[in-house]
């Protein structure tokens, strides 16, 4: 777990570890506090004080680490086949663990298994149910990984300043031959606030082109193909207001994205308005490209 100023939700966090079904003594925890001020720490250390004679170890860090530090801090500090990051503000289910273990025993391609959070009823917003109706991974707030895989693939996540990228890590196990999946068994991620459209909009224009920066950087043609496939749509769009010609092609680009996406989601509507944001991802790449080039010509 890597956390900082987690004191809302932290207790029921350690809570929910507490409770997981599972030989306690083959259970290493590590923790990495990110400089917290608010009391996280101290917490932290009563439960490591409280409950290091059940468990194989119990460690806790704390420095001046962001959140891809944090988690190779974690996998650094990590013993055994199988890591398990879990989130300050995410319960995990009691067998979570079972499930794990018997899944990834089951394929020993598996390197990467992502454990969806579901928000608290009433708190859900687009992004939630957008997410969760595609089954795709959805980050690192829970999330499973094999060892001897990380170790073949090097650091969790390196390149940028700016928060992490499980989808990069992702992309590198794919290349080495590892697979992943989503599990059907789901955690609760405590949550605040609901992630409406408007944040998932700001999101595709800023941290999504970093990572899809670097993805591409990597030789991910998927996203290659991605990025002129929106590009292409969103010019017929602006083209067609000059020449009612563009308009077959957009609608005809917009139609198969209509049909993917629906497919995609079991027939939720939500999905549809990840098409809107896709247009914005070719903007946002352009706009950090030129930022990019701006930065390097200075003297």
């Amino acid at each position: 777990m890597t956390l900082k100023n987690s004191i809302k939700t932290l207790k029921d966090a350690l809570q929910g570890i507490k409770k997981l079904q599972y030989d306690k003594k083959r259970i290493k925890i590590v923790f990495v506090d990110g400089g917290s001020t608010d009391g996280s720490l101290k917490i932290l250390e009563e439960f490591r004080d409280q409950n290091i004679n059940e468990y194989s170890d119990i460690k806790v860090i704390s420095g001046d680490y962001n959140i891809t530090e944090g988690r190779n801090t974690c996998i650094r500090n990590a013993e055994g086949d199988f890591i398990l990051f879990i989130d300050s503000d995410v319960v995990v289910p009691p067998d979570l663990l079972i499930e794990l273990e018997n899944l990834f025993s089951s394929d020993p391609k598996i390197a990467f298994v992502n454990v969806p959070c579901i928000v608290e009823k009433g708190k859900e917003g687009w992004v939630d149910k957008f997410y969760r109706s595609i089954g795709e991974p959805q980050g690192m707030s829970c999330a499973a990984l094999r060892i001897s895989a990380l170790k073949e693939v090097g650091p969790y996540f390196v390149g940028f300043p700016k928060g992490e990228n499980p989808n990069e890590l992702i992309f590198r196990l794919k290349k080495r031959g590892y697979g992943y999946t989503v599990l059907k068994k789901e955690a609760l991620h405590i949550k605040h606030k609901p992630r409406g459209f408007l944040d998932y909009l700001k999101y595709c224009f800023s941290a999504s082109v970093i990572y899809h920066y670097q993805e591409i950087k990597s030789g991910s043609k998927y996203l290659i193909l991605k990025y002129l496939y929106y590009s292409a749509l969103l010019g017929s769009l602006v083209l067609i207001p000059f020449l009612l010609l563009f308009f077959i092609p957009f609608l005809l680009l917009l139609m198969i994205l209509f049909i993917l996406y629906l497919k995609r989601s079991h027939g939720n509507p939500y999905s549809l308005l990840a098409i809107i944001a896709g247009m914005v991802l070719p903007i946002g790449m352009l706009f950090l490209i030129l930022k990019r080039i701006f930065k390097k010509s200075q003297f």
